[in-house]
């Protein structure tokens, strides 16, 4: 089995929201996930300052989150063994992103900021005590240029777009999936942080 490289970001162990049960562990870890980037979307880096090569610098923000830029790797491991349980990578961030929803509803805070990821787990999170994991709305969060948290960056994104484009909620063990999230947020620039849940830190993005 081919070893990837991790850098862990939390140490201590992690509990799942509502569940008691443990999270898994974040990691910047894996290969370029098999799904497409969205059109026109930068690629991993093959190389980074740092030496973290297309994983980038293991450099973290204010609220100690690993900072990435578009295309770079992101993914998570057991807390039980380090193994690999997915890999991902946010290759797009779109500001004021068309709708498509028929039924969609107006930004209710000024702006849908569109969040195109890949995602591809592996077969190992099969052995893990709840095995998938969740990419939802509700698991981001936003600041505006000056580092102020932003308030409800959900609001009216759920309706935008058509759910054919919209990444599934929940994934299994041993998926490919490509997909929008889209978030509803005040500013026209600042930045998104990705917690899985029961985690403190996780990876932040600017836009």
């Amino acid at each position: 089995m081919n070893k990837f490289p991790m850098i862990v970001a939390a140490s201590a162990a992690l509990v799942l929201a509502l569940t008691a049960c443990s999270a898994p562990k974040p990691t910047d870890s894996g290969k370029t996930p098999d799904t497409a980037p969205a059109a026109g979307a930068a690629s991993p880096s093959p190389s980074a300052p740092g030496g973290g090569s297309e994983y980038g610098a293991s450099e973290k923000s204010s609220r100690g989150n690993l900072i990435k830029k578009i295309g770079q790797l992101a993914g998570t491991s057991s807390l039980e063994s380090d193994v690999t349980t997915s890999r991902f990578a946010v290759t797009d961030l779109k500001l004021d992103l068309p709708c498509t929803n028929q039924y969609a509803q107006p930004s209710k805070n000024g702006h849908f900021l569109g969040i195109h990821v890949n995602v591809e787990t592996t077969p190992e999170l099969a052995k893990e005590q709840f095995p998938w994991l969740m990419f939802t709305s509700y698991d981001w969060q936003a600041y505006d240029a000056d580092g102020k948290r932003l308030n409800d960056p959900q609001g009216n994104g759920y309706s935008c777009l058509d759910s054919s484009e919209v990444l599934p909620s929940k994934i299994g063990p041993g998926e490919s999936v490509s997909g929008w999230i889209v978030l509803d947020v005040a500013a026209p620039t600042g930045a998104v942080a990705f917690t899985m849940a029961g985690s403190s830190t996780g990876w932040e993005w600017s836009y």
